[in-house]
């Protein structure tokens, strides 16, 4: 029930803002035992939102709690979305849109080639998305406007569905962990690494510990081009969430102008590119695993490499509580996978698969 959740309980009056149950909550936390030694740090912890669902979890369900529900709503019946052929997002929201009878359509561009591209366009097809390979950006942009124009019952999810209504999925988040520290299961972090990609995950963490009035500050680790995954960008959005927060309960504080103190915004450990591994990600999951933690090199291998070279550098005391959020699915697609062919595709994603197009080196 909607009244269950921890930003309702803080804010009753947000209970006329649409939700829906998505996620397994709270999602766990506890401390990363052998980072921590290897580190010779006193505590790293990391939150489990890699465990948020069984079949697909990570962040974006979070924001679907609040998305889905506004669709459900406005009956709407197709949700309409975007990325490249490899899509995350795009895999996460047919997942999860099936469980509500809503088909996902999936409007996709090219991207290098991967193993992992390719067991998630399996995925796509598997769960029952609909496919459409667009020849560039523009196109895709004119393609969904027109069918917004003429499907009435089709309904827009931007990239990771970070709008403000999904930011407060993650506002949310941070009333949960609030929770969790009043309950005695972590003491209060000095510091949350998290990756800043679409930035919701990171604009609703800032404005919810802001509201709770923790002291925890928040440490983006920029894995997108700058440009867009800006501190700018990301405190844009959380103001933008807030304000909509407001418009339901105006007791709620303007806390917009003290967000910008809470939170690093740090493009270091990019690789200059999205998507490129670097070999600092490669060892930060190498010792992620020592935890029996399960990262990958485009997201979360480079939030816990940022979080391992300001530990090193000093950046951070030694007696800091730390804590690594942990975004990305921990969910095995593997099963999926293997019960998918290639040629069930549309055979415009054919290609992918046939060796027209070569794959490129992962090796680290």
């Amino acid at each position: 029930m909607s009244e269950e959740i921890p930003l309702f309980r803080k804010y009753p009056k947000l209970r006329n803002i649409p939700w829906v149950s998505v996620i397994n909550s709270p999602t766990p936390i506890h401390k990363m035992e052998e980072t921590s030694k290897e580190l010779n740090h006193k505590e790293i912890w990391v939150k489990r939102d890699d465990l948020s669902h069984e079949i697909y979890g990570g962040n974006k369900p979070r924001k679907y709690e609040f998305v889905f529900a506004d669709i459900l709503k406005k009956n709407k019946k197709r949700i309409l979305t975007q990325g490249a052929i490899g899509t995350n997002h795009g895999l996460a929201t047919t997942v999860h849109a099936k469980k509500y009878g809503l088909k996902t359509h999936l409007f996709l561009v090219e991207q290098k080639l991967s193993q992992h591209v390719r067991e998630n366009l399996l995925c796509h097809h598997y769960f029952g998305a609909r496919l459409k390979l667009m020849k560039s950006n523009f196109r895709r942009k004119l393609a969904i406007k027109a069918r917004l124009l003429f499907d009435k019952k089709a309904y827009f999810v931007t990239t990771g569905a970070s709008s403000p209504l999904g930011t407060l999925g993650f506002v949310n988040a941070a009333f949960e962990i609030k929770e969790q520290i009043d309950d005695g299961i972590i003491p209060e972090p000095d510091k949350i690494f998290v990756t800043v990609g679409s930035l919701a995950t990171c604009a609703g963490l800032v404005l919810g510990l802001e509201l709770v009035e923790a002291k925890t500050k928040v440490i983006g680790i920029g894995v997108t081009d700058p440009t867009w995954s800006s501190k700018k960008n990301t405190l844009d959005l959380a103001a933008k969430a807030l304000a909509l927060m407001r418009t339901k309960d105006s007791s709620i504080p303007n806390v917009s102008n003290e967000l910008e103190k809470r939170l690093i915004v740090d493009h270091s450990y990019f690789g200059g590119k999205y998507g490129v591994p670097t070999k600092e990600a490669f060892e930060a999951i190498e010792i992620a695993h020592k935890d029996e933690l399960k990262l990958e090199y485009v997201y979360t291998g480079k939030t816990l490499s940022g979080l391992l070279d300001y530990i090193r550098q000093e950046k951070i005391s030694k007696d800091e509580i730390i804590v690594f959020w942990n975004s990305k699915s921990f969910a095995d697609l593997a099963p999926y996978v293997k019960k998918t062919k290639y040629k069930d595709l549309p055979k415009g994603f054919h290609k992918f698969f046939d060796g027209t197009i070569k794959m490129k080196e992962e090796d680290h």
